[in-house]
């Protein structure tokens, strides 16, 4: 062998090779994987003629609501104000502070509800239709205004509930608790996005809240009582729609991968409340960082992973419920760019862990209602027997038929007689045996004399209401 042939094969190992590997590793840097199945990701949605479907008429509810405004000064203003509170100045807020239990106009009250008479008929109209399924949703920003429109009918109805019990008519403001309680699980069941499912919640607990502060003074008779605490063991949280809804999430972030890998959107267009076109300079740099940084299908089977996990457990009492994959929860910039799917990780990160808590929210709802049956249930036993019950099995099965499940651990729901308290064991899993209002504003102080904060009690006394956020969330018996 000649010495130049050396020099070339020498040249070729030292060279070669590691040009190969690097070839080789790039290669497997750069590689993105086949398309993961997700035919079971899919929201399985029916035809159903327009007569039947309460969309149909909620739409037409909708466009015939006539609520108050910020522009309409308030009419009554003698009636709401005094030296000591000035009372709001215009109609939207005179409403807010009725719905909120701030305070009361009667003539008010009835002189917007006999402007929504029209409205509040249509909504009835579809709630007595036997489908509800909503538009579908295709992507990120598609339109939903009539979704947040149903909160309007809410307070309505809430106005209308506080008005039979002003009157001394139970009956009617029961039913009425009842009515946005159905009428919050149909939203949640209508196939809609996962903020149209958190719209039905919040309707839903809107309802129970209605009946809660109803049973305080009711003067219902304990059948009655019973009756409504029966009926409402029929509108848990919709698991299939809370599954749907995850579907849904998954449908619209696909179209955002669609985007990105079609270059109708680049990483920078999707931030704000609407896509922009890139520009051509833009588009080129996403040409050039696209290419070694985003797998467009490593990204939708981390979408896809994400979706079954949440779906399985939506059933699930918080305590048994899987955790989501710390790599797709927590962000590392050298992890994520050694995997050559940087920008797909960002899109994970950005729209992947704001709906987890959908599945607390879940377990909030459950618990609502089971503790307001079990109210009902209390207010019926203490109408029948003069006391309250020692234990919440004394009212099985008279009253129940067994005691509701605490959602955050599967377990029979707590009761602290001593405290007149109902509660859960919230998101810690620990039974600390119930508070009241007292109990908790008692242990903020604490906290904050300690931290050497200022206390503002009328402000921890307002935040306070919001139980979530206590130990061990409670409801106090007030009767």
């Amino acid at each position: 062998m000649t010495t130049m042939r050396k020099v070339l094969l020498i040249l070729a190992l030292v060279y070669g090779i590691p040009l190969a590997a690097i070839t080789v590793l790039a290669y497997l840097w750069l590689r993105d994987e086949p398309p993961p199945y997700d035919e079971d990701l899919k929201v399985q949605r029916i035809q159903i003629p327009e007569d039947q479907n309460a969309l149909t008429f909620f739409l037409q509810a909708v466009d015939k609501l006539d609520m108050p405004s910020r522009n309409v000064p308030v009419a009554s203003q003698a009636k709401v104000r005094s030296e000591e509170d000035a009372g709001p100045e215009n109609e939207y807020d005179l409403f807010s502070d009725i719905t909120g239990g701030k305070r009361w106009d009667g003539p008010f009250v009835e002189q917007v509800l006999k402007r929504n008479t029209e409205a509040l008929a249509l909504w009835e109209k579809g709630m007595a239709a036997p489908h509800f399924q909503t538009f579908e949703v295709k992507a990120l920003w598609d339109n939903i205004p009539h979704v947040f429109s149903y909160l309007y009918f809410a307070n309505l109805v809430t106005v209308r509930s506080l008005a039979a019990a002003k009157r001394g008519d139970s009956e009617a403001a029961l039913a009425d608790g009842l009515k946005l309680v159905r009428f919050g699980r149909r939203i949640e069941g209508d196939k809609g996005s996962l903020v149209e499912y958190l719209v039905g919640l919040t309707v839903k607990n809107m309802g129970m809240e209605i009946i809660r502060k109803a049973l305080v003074d009711s003067t219902l008779p304990p059948a009655r009582l019973r009756h409504y605490a029966s009926e409402l063991s029929k509108y848990p949280i919709d698991v299939d729609g809370l599954a749907d809804a995850f579907r849904n999430e998954y449908v619209i972030q696909m179209e955002v991968i669609d985007g990105l890998t079609s270059r109708k959107y680049t990483p920078a267009s999707l931030i704000g409340s609407s896509p922009r076109a890139p520009s051509p300079g833009t588009l080129l740099l996403w040409e050039a960082i696209g290419a070694v940084s985003f797998k467009p299908q490593a990204t939708r089977r981390a979408f896809a992973e994400t979706a079954r996990l949440r779906i399985d457990n939506v059933p699930k009492p918080f305590r048994d419920m899987a955790p989501e994959d710390p790599t797709i929860r927590d962000f590392s910039l050298a992890r994520e760019t050694l995997s050559g799917n940087l920008l797909g990780r960002v899109c994970c990160r950005l729209l992947l862990p704001g709906v987890w808590g959908a599945l607390e929210q879940k377990c909030r709802g459950n618990v609502e209602l089971a503790a307001t049956r079990i109210l009902l249930a209390m207010r019926a036993y203490k109408l029948d027997k003069g006391k309250l019950p020692e234990t919440l099995a004394d009212l099985v099965p008279d009253y129940l038929d067994s005691v509701p499940l605490d959602d955050y651990d599967g377990q029979p729901m707590r009761y602290n007689a001593a405290k007149k308290v109902v509660y859960s064991v919230g998101k810690d899993l620990k039974d600390g045996g119930g508070m009241t209002m007292e109990d908790y504003l008692k242990a903020r102080r604490k906290e904050v004399d300690e931290s050497g904060m200022s206390w503002d009690e009328e402000a921890e006394a307002e935040q306070a209401k919001y139980n979530w956020q206590w130990p061990d969330p409670s409801f106090e018996i007030k009767f």
